[in-house]
């Protein structure tokens, strides 16, 4: 229950124009008229009374808006009953948001980082009186804290009505329509024509004078969902952490534990007979476990991360993606979920066998086509991986004949004719026999045709998307010289690779002598360097093998590698993988993932601490780039990113303890991997940052503390007046 609801603005949009008034100056013929000079005459002349200037009306300054907070409210999976919604694939989101809303408990909730045409959002057709004028009026708001322009228009019939700027408070649109003669039926929707950012929609009505409103669910109540927990995602922002939960009606009890099992919250919230808001009032930055018990005994929890995020979302980072599967079930909804850590792409594989059936004639699945489109709408790239053989030529082992790197380069263009792609990787692990079964073999020789034919046929269809080469298992320095040897430096935009090798996985601080390694490979074989993408790399949770990172390892080790990578000048890095392939904790390969497969109850895939951490460094980082590798020791690591006056730094020990000393010239403030926030204060100009075995994100100002100007030193005997600078009246 919400103590008092955000206040409203009236905006009356009139839904043609009906004239317009022009105001004319006629400033410059008075001034013509005051400078005339009458002529002199021998008269004596009439004393002229004294000129009063008139004065000039001070205009009245346009008020600058004051910034508003953002809603306490979130949206959740469900099905807006009596209205249709756009596809995932077209529009981000269109579902339903319960919290803060403007009348009920949820409202409409549109968000669209990306729209390549206008498209009808939300939408419902209801019967009309022909030669009848309706009068219709909503509730709308975005997800701003200042007014913004809303690229959103509302649509009845042919007649149009313009939204105002708009921020996070709820405002009134009303307009008029007029059904045609022979018209029964008019279809009211809310048209995007941009980018919108959490467009809320609330308490529409279309009705005629003195009738009632034939818009069907007018403020969105009905939603049908299924029982648990409904968020989307389960990312939440610090400053409104809420869960949405159909559950029975009734007083629910909520309690948010830390993973030592502490409480960190509790508390108590009304539920209705339908979609309802639990807000997590008290929970601050941290992952959580949160447990929900309705008015039955019926129970259902999950882990959540709470991040202290500024904004609509956590902006996204194009340099750190994710690999997906998304012909695999529970990668169903995973746009939602790289969308709330801030995950710039996804890498996946395109199966070359899957989407070319007969010579030439390409037909991709709807598992790549329905996903890939919703992580384009999200505003999430592709890294396509153009993978592996294909019955239809060489047997369905990598191409070696003409005729089939021939196809498979032409496969390699439609992916990027048809998908959003960041970049398109030839092959994945050419060098590793479990993926190479060619009779040419792992050898670099056997690669280049691969490379130059992928190169050729998509610079045909956009010659700006990076070909990204190697896609190694571990790093293989002698391999990689030898492709160079080949030229194929020519043909390649970035290389990359997935260094497993024990060094890196036990280490992942070690990353940076691979990195230097391929940089010198590059330098002294070719000549040149292109830049380094680690396309795959991760940790998994999982036993197995005796491999097993622990949760908060796994974390950890995320921070480090991808800060060592970034550090070091990686251009981008993917971590393997975003959601685990496997319900059973004990298997190796299936729990690389930083998310959990979706629970029992919970509509979203739950984070582990990793996904925390990741969407921590991301929010932290805020696209800073790498700008020093400080030098505090041994064992020490320290990475500043931006400039020192507005940095951040990223820093551990791996000697248990350690203190770091930095300049600053004033309060630094440390994040550590468990979101809790300290404040350390500069002492002559410097400050002492304890690190242990867990990262610690570090921002403030790291310019050095300005030396006071010395004062002069007066000569001869001052004046009374130069002792004081105030004498007594």
């Amino acid at each position: 229950m919400f103590a008092r609801k955000p206040d409203k603005k009236t905006v009356v949009i009139v839904a043609s124009v009906v004239g317009a008034v022009a105001i004319l100056g006629g400033g410059a013929a008075l001034a013509v008229a005051l400078n005339q000079q009458p002529e002199a005459t021998e008269t004596t002349p009439t004393p002229t009374p004294s000129e009063t200037a008139t004065p000039t009306p001070t205009p009245t300054p346009t008020p600058t808006p004051e910034p508003v907070d953002l809603p306490v409210s979130v949206p959740v999976e469900g099905e807006l009953n009596g209205w249709q919604g756009a596809s995932a694939a077209q529009v981000a989101d269109v579902s339903a948001q319960t919290g803060a809303v403007a009348s009920g408990e949820t409202a409409a909730y549109i968000d669209a980082p990306v729209v390549d045409a206008p498209v009808a959002a939300l939408s419902a057709t209801v019967p009309v009186e022909a030669g009848t004028t309706y009068a219709f009026s909503a509730q709308v708001r975005q997800l701003a804290s200042l007014p913004e322009a809303a690229a959103a228009a509302i649509l009845i019939g042919e007649t149009r009505i313009e939204l105002p700027e708009l921020d996070a408070q709820w405002q009134e649109v009303t307009g008029e329509y007029t059904v045609p003669d022979g018209q029964t039926e008019a279809t009211v929707a809310v048209q995007l024509e941009g980018p919108v950012s959490g467009l809320g929609v609330d308490d529409v009505s279309l009705a005629p004078a003195g009738g009632e409103n034939v818009l069907p669910n007018p403020s969105f109540e009905e939603v049908t969902s299924d029982w648990g927990i409904v968020n989307n995602a389960l990312v939440l922002r610090e400053k409104s952490p809420v869960l949405g939960v159909r559950m029975a009606a009734g007083d629910a009890s909520w309690q948010v534990t830390r993973a030592d099992g502490s409480v960190a919250a509790e508390g108590t919230a009304p539920l209705r007979d339908g979609v309802s808001a639990v807000p997590l009032e008290g929970v601050t930055q941290g992952y959580y476990t949160v447990a929900v018990t309705d008015a039955t005994g019926g129970s259902v929890s999950t882990p959540v991360a709470v991040i202290d995020y500024e904004g609509a979302r956590i902006t996204p980072d194009e340099r750190i993606g994710a690999i997906t599967h998304v012909d695999q079930t529970w990668y169903a909804d995973a746009a939602d979920i790289l969308q709330s850590v801030g995950f710039g792409s996804a890498r996946n594989d395109v199966l070359w066998e899957q989407n070319e059936l007969s010579p030439g004639v390409y037909a991709f699945g709807e598992h790549y086509t329905t996903e890939f489109d919703k992580m384009h709408a999200h505003g999430v790239g592709l890294l396509g991986i153009v993978n592996y053989g294909n019955p239809l030529y060489d047997n369905g082992n990598p191409p070696s004949s003409q005729a089939g790197l021939d196809a498979y380069g032409a496969y390699a263009a439609a992916i990027a004719e048809r998908f959003d792609v960041v970049g398109l990787e030839v092959f994945n692990e050419f060098n590793h026999e479990r993926f190479n079964t060619g009779g040419c073999g792992t050898a670099p020789s056997c690669y280049l045709p691969l490379i130059q034919s992928v190169e050729s046929h998509v610079a045909a269809v956009d010659d700006t998307i990076p070909v990204v080469v190697g896609s190694t298992a571990n790093y293989d320095g002698d391999w990689f010289a030898q492709l160079w040897q080949t030229g194929a430096i020519a043909n390649s935009d970035a290389m990359s690779f997935h260094p497993y090798n024990p060094t890196y996985y036990q280490q992942p601080e070690n990353l940076s002598a691979a990195i230097s390694d391929a940089n010198n490979n590059m330098n002294s074989i070719a000549g040149s360097t292109i830049p380094i993408w680690i396309t795959e790399l991760g940790w998994t949770t999982g036993n197995e093998l005796g491999q097993a990172r622990t949760l908060d390892a796994q974390a950890q080790s995320l921070v480090a590698a991808e800060t060592v990578s970034l550090a070091n000048g990686v251009e981008k890095y993917y971590w393997y993988d975003l959601v685990d392939d496997s319900p059973d904790g004990n298997n190796h390969e299936g729990n690389f993932g930083m998310f959990y497969q979706e629970g029992q109850s919970v509509a979203a895939a739950a984070p582990k601490p990793a996904a925390f951490a990741q969407a921590l460094l991301i929010d932290k980082l805020a696209g800073r780039e790498a700008a020093a590798t400080d030098d505090i020791g041994d064992g020490n690591h320290s990475y500043l990113f931006g400039e020192p006056a507005d940095g951040v730094r990223v820093a551990w020990t791996l000697n248990g303890e350690a203190t770091a000393t930095y300049e600053a010239s004033g309060p630094i403030t440390a994040t550590d991997l468990s979101g809790a926030v300290t404040t350390i204060e500069p002492s002559d100009g410097v400050v002492e940052v304890p690190l242990t075995g867990e990262a610690v994100f570090l921002e403030g100002d790291f310019s050095p503390a300005d030396e006071p100007e010395p004062t002069e030193t007066p000569t001869g005997t001052p004046s009374p007046s130069e002792t004081s600078a105030r004498t007594e009246d």
